[in-house]
């Protein structure tokens, strides 16, 4: 598909606005730019660190969704599963990395911001003092690489957490977590969906801030787009909705 794969990753990712000593939290999707090529995520990761430079930072998401009952959380202990992409997993072989302490909506990340990671805690996974609050303020950007917002943009979850929609409610999540050679049981407090009624509409929430004044980056790949903006421009555009209408980031199911 692509003469020059390399020129052509580093091409993509500049036309959606990243640059010299940017902060990008990044999700991806790469089976979606349709290119069989086993090297495109060491291309992937080596133009995106190559663009933004030694001053500029990356975060991936490593979540950790699984609720096995043997499951226990080591810092410096990485555990794949399905869900894990495969950018996460290179991402992990990263020198100096660094990994933010959050049970649930925890995120890996090299470069000078990234030690904003060091700031969560165990217990709390979306809204204030969450990973994503605290990159949000260290003006981070959010990168959907051939990645559509149904699938990446989480950052609305931690809108939702902020501005308390109705549809979701506190519950309290065990998690496990090795600790001076110890295992012990940590209480997460997880804003989760209180039905099935609503499902995300994350995509819609994209189409209106593209009809917007707030700037967004968006280029095709070949099964989908990528997208860039700013975690402060998502976090306003959100919020309006949000205030707007409880209901703007979901759809409702019918019934059959």
């Amino acid at each position: 598909m692509h003469k020059n794969l390399k020129k052509y990753i580093n091409l993509h990712i500049k036309s959606l606005g990243v640059k010299k000593n940017n902060k990008v939290l990044v999700y991806s999707d790469i089976s979606k730019f349709g290119i069989n090529n086993k090297n495109l995520p060491n291309l992937i990761l080596s133009s995106l660190k190559k663009i933004i430079g030694p001053k500029g930072s990356i975060v991936l998401p490593f979540y950790i969704f699984g609720k096995e009952k043997n499951l226990i959380f080591e810092k410096k202990k990485f555990v794949f599963n399905s869900q894990t992409g495969i950018l996460a997993k290179l991402f992990c072989k990263e020198k100096k990395l660094l990994r933010s302490k959050c049970l649930i909506h925890n995120h890996i990340g090299i470069g000078p911001s990234a030690k904003v990671l060091n700031l969560s805690k165990e217990n709390i996974t979306t809204g204030k003092n969450s990973d994503f609050e605290h990159m949000k303020n260290s003006n981070f950007k959010l990168l959907l690489l051939a990645c559509n917002p149904m699938q990446g943009a989480t950052y609305l979850h931690h809108l939702e957490t902020i501005n308390n929609v109705p549809y979701r409610k506190w519950i309290l999540v065990k998690r496990k977590v090795l600790k001076n050679n110890s295992v012990k049981q940590v209480l997460i407090n997880v804003f989760a969906k209180k039905n099935n009624k609503y499902v995300p509409d994350f995509n819609n929430v994209f189409k209106k801030i593209k009809k917007d004044t707030f700037k967004i980056f968006e280029r095709k790949v070949r099964y989908g787009k990528s997208y860039c903006i700013t975690l402060e421009d998502l976090d306003n555009f959100g919020t309006i909705l949000l205030k707007k209408n409880k209901y703007s980031f979901v759809k409702k199911i019918k019934n059959k």
